[in-house]
């Protein structure tokens, strides 16, 4: 690697310092598992896309997901719906090229930008926490938040993304495990 590095390479988010990983394992996720986006996401790609309009851009790029099953601290067990990049005809994520490479490395969401296959859980699990209270905190900004309002349009209009346990699923079936 060089010693300048790129604007994907020293990206952060809340405090946490993006993977550069894009090995085979790494990549694996991008076939089956798009990861999702935190609010900051949305117009950071759609700009780098060259989109002048975020619902132009979710409407063409983006899925709305049953999102991830959490627990609070209550022990309630919840959903906090997520958004997601669209999938291809074969199930990888749309910004996946044919070279199994991401298209949109350097503005990626925060579910994959953060994200490696060598982390440990616990690492991904901090993170993964994280920005899923970034998200949550939308849901309960309610109407005033943009990532629900567009969440909202994407189900309403059926572009759904498959749940993310069906997802690992068919990754660990690939897989052969």
């Amino acid at each position: 690697m060089s010693s300048k590095h790129s604007e994907a390479e020293t990206r952060a988010e809340f405090g946490f310092e993006r993977s550069v990983c894009a090995c085979h394992e790494c990549t694996a996720n991008c076939k089956f598992i798009p990861g999702y986006l935190v609010p900051a996401d949305i117009e950071r790609i759609s700009r780098a896309l060259g989109y002048t309009n975020v619902v132009t851009f979710a409407l063409e790029n983006l899925a709305a997901s049953p999102g991830a099953t959490v627990m609070n601290a209550e022990g309630r067990v919840f959903q906090i719906p997520t958004l997601v990049p669209q999938r291809k005809a074969n199930g990888s994520c749309k910004f996946l090229n044919a070279q199994n490479r991401c298209s949109i490395h350097a503005v990626s969401p925060f579910g994959c930008a953060f994200f490696d296959a060598h982390q440990s859980t616990d690492e991904a699990n901090r993170k993964s926490s994280r920005g899923l209270q970034e998200i949550a905190g939308q849901w309960i900004a309610g109407r005033s938040s943009l990532y629900a309002m567009i969440w909202r349009l994407l189900f309403s209009a059926g572009h759904r993304a498959i749940p993310p346990q069906v997802a690992r699923r068919r990754m660990e079936e690939a897989a052969g495990k």
